[in-house]
């Protein structure tokens, strides 16, 4: 897996932390190396002291892009989740971070303020917020995004999807490792787990793979660090959870 910025974008209340928490959670189930950042926390610990004019929003946007480059260039998957209504300072990230994949997360007006448990739009249209974007300052949407997600008509997981597949269709990330088992076949698992004390088809399959490399094995029977091993090996291929 070779390391990738994946930059989500959109209107405020849109879905894109969820939307990169998400994928985050997935990527590190494969046993993917995956960092996070989103506004909350970069405006806390690297851009303090900003505020929301043009010029600052750029600059704060400017430094989650040098972050999310050096990270990218030593192999993790990064998820960024910020509003970055500019294309000009989105596209400066582009080039400084090379592997740069963009998510604009599309979504109405009225479905960002339905939303909004804390109230920021209904501020900002009282004039209480200023520069606040969908209201008193711009959003320049994406004119060439590698992925647009609808999440006013997409539920979480059909989002989800789409963008999993966007990345292993731009070879980033291989294809499904789900063990492809024939229903005839699974069918019967089932029925022979009937009489076993397995909780589950997953551990049943562990089992079988522990036992034949036991048998492939000279010492024999696996010891528990070995059977260990073999399910650890397992999760990050995406076998197992």
């Amino acid at each position: 897996m070779k390391g990738v910025t994946v930059w989500f974008t959109g209107l405020p209340c849109s879905g894109k932390t969820t939307l990169a928490l998400k994928l985050s959670a997935e990527l590190k189930r494969r046993g993917i190396i995956s960092e996070d950042l989103d506004g909350d926390v970069t405006r806390k610990y690297l851009s303090k002291g900003l505020g929301f004019s043009k010029e600052d929003r750029d600059e704060n946007i400017r430094r989650v892009g040098f972050v999310c480059s050096l990270l990218t260039k030593h192999g993790a998957v990064t998820t960024a989740a910020f509003v970055s209504p500019y294309r000009s300072i989105r596209e400066e990230n582009r080039k400084l971070i090379g592997n740069y994949v963009e998510v604009y997360v599309k979504c109405s007006l009225e479905k960002c303020m339905e939303r909004d448990v804390k109230g920021m739009y209904r501020k900002a249209m009282a004039g209480e917020i200023k520069n606040f974007t969908g209201v008193s300052d711009p959003f320049e949407e994406p004119e060439h995004p590698e992925l647009v997600v609808e999440s006013d008509k997409e539920t979480e997981a059909e989002s989800l999807k789409k963008i999993l597949g966007k990345l292993e269709e731009l070879g980033y990330l291989g294809g499904s490792r789900d063990i492809a088992i024939p229903d005839y076949l699974r069918r019967d698992l089932v029925r022979i787990m009937a009489g076993q004390s397995f909780p589950d088809l997953p551990t049943f399959v562990t089992h079988i793979l522990s036992q034949y490399a036991a048998q492939n094995s000279a010492a024999g029977d696996l010891s528990q660090s070995e059977e260990d091993a073999v399910r650890e090996k397992l999760r990050k291929l995406g076998y197992i959870s």
